[in-house]
């Protein structure tokens, strides 16, 4: 699972696929992808 992030709004979702749609715009977005800043040990 990954992390993406909509760089318009900044909406978060985990999923596993990029999403194709921002709920929060409501438009067709390019996500990127969200590092995680702490890993789990």
């Amino acid at each position: 699972m990954a992390l993406w992030y909509c760089p318009v709004c900044g909406y978060e979702r985990e999923a596993r696929c990029k999403p194709q749609k921002c709920p929060q715009c409501e438009e067709k977005r390019d996500f990127a992808k969200k590092e995680e800043q702490e890993k789990k040990k």
